[in-house]
């Protein structure tokens, strides 16, 4: 068990089975996402949707559960609640504090305290492509983060330019400045699947801060399957 600043937590990175545990003690608070949700102790409720009950998102799909983060509370006795990511990989914890914010992929988000400031963002560069996969979430404040990264973590310290495949960023920093921007030439438009790692986005940054990036990216396991569903 590893104590936070606010919230007590346990991580295990088998990376088949990579999950997260969170100890609230009594009157504790947390946001997950609700679509990692595997199981709670009784003692927990699962409240209100913080982002899309409170948010008018105009959206042209069915609102995902990926877009759906609650909140958790232990109203009176503690408990233990346990977060299983959408795709195999591993869970990362990161400690907010008020320098500077993260800015990630919706779908990277597990959870946070309730400390921590939440605002959803829009790429309409990346919206053109696919809706779904164009919303970021900004984190703010001084509390806990857990992310999820597909495959291994690494950290890359930007001074300058950066240049990355945006299928493999999933998060950085807010004192970076950025450009989605499509390369000519790298396309995969004959495949059919409609996501942002069909069309080889990249993400330009500039300045000064902090890029977490994964080892694999979930489109690549579209790709390889491809050929056997079409």
């Amino acid at each position: 068990m590893t104590s936070s600043p606010h919230l007590e937590y346990e991580i295990n990175n088998d990376p088949e089975a990579a999950y997260l545990m969170i100890k609230l003690k009594s009157l504790e608070k947390a946001f997950i996402k609700i679509s990692n949700l595997n199981l709670k102790d009784a003692s927990l409720e699962v409240g209100k949707s913080v982002i899309s009950d409170s948010l008018d998102l105009h959206l042209n799909f069915p609102l995902t559960s990926n877009l759906s983060i609650h909140e958790i509370t232990a109203p009176k006795l503690p408990g233990s609640v346990y977060l299983i990511p959408d795709i195999l990989g591993s869970v990362e914890y990161h400690s907010l504090d008020e320098t500077s914010g993260i800015i990630t992929q919706i779908f990277s988000f597990l959870a946070c305290s309730e400390n921590v400031q939440l605002r959803v963002m829009s790429s309409p560069d990346i919206k053109q492509f696919s809706q779904g996969d164009s919303f970021f979430l900004h984190l703010l404040g001084k509390g806990d983060l857990w992310l999820n990264y597909y495959g291994n973590i690494q950290e890359i310290s930007v001074q300058g330019n950066y240049l990355i495949n945006l299928s493999y960023v999933v998060a950085f920093q807010d004192t970076l400045n950025y450009e989605i921007q499509q390369v000519e030439g790298l396309s995969l438009g004959g495949l059919q699947i409609g996501t942002v790692g069909e069309h080889n986005l990249f993400c330009h940054f500039q300045g000064t801060g902090k890029i977490w990036i994964q080892s694999r990216h979930r489109y690549a396991l579209l790709i390889f399957f491809a050929p056997f569903v079409n």
